[in-house]
């Protein structure tokens, strides 16, 4: 191939990868502005902290099983 083919092909590449980055950029910017439009109305405050954390029991109030026994198998 000739260096003119080269650098026709060249610019083809950039072209298309341009092209690319275009589409990228708009399909960021239809997705930022969907989901901005579906979180506006809601509310994305996060809870006291007290009222997220489960209630701790005191160390001796939980219970212990007892290991079972194994049954012995039937050959």
């Amino acid at each position: 191939m000739t260096d003119e083919r080269w650098q026709q092909l060249l610019r083809l590449i950039d072209e298309t990868f341009a092209d690319y980055l275009s589409g990228l950029v708009a399909l960021r910017k239809r997705i930022v502005v969907d989901l901005k439009r579906k979180l506006s109305g809601m509310v994305l405050d996060r809870p006291d902290v007290d009222e997220s954390l489960p209630r701790m029991r005191p160390v001796g109030s939980t219970r212990r099983r007892r290991a079972r026994e194994r049954r012995k198998r039937r050959s």
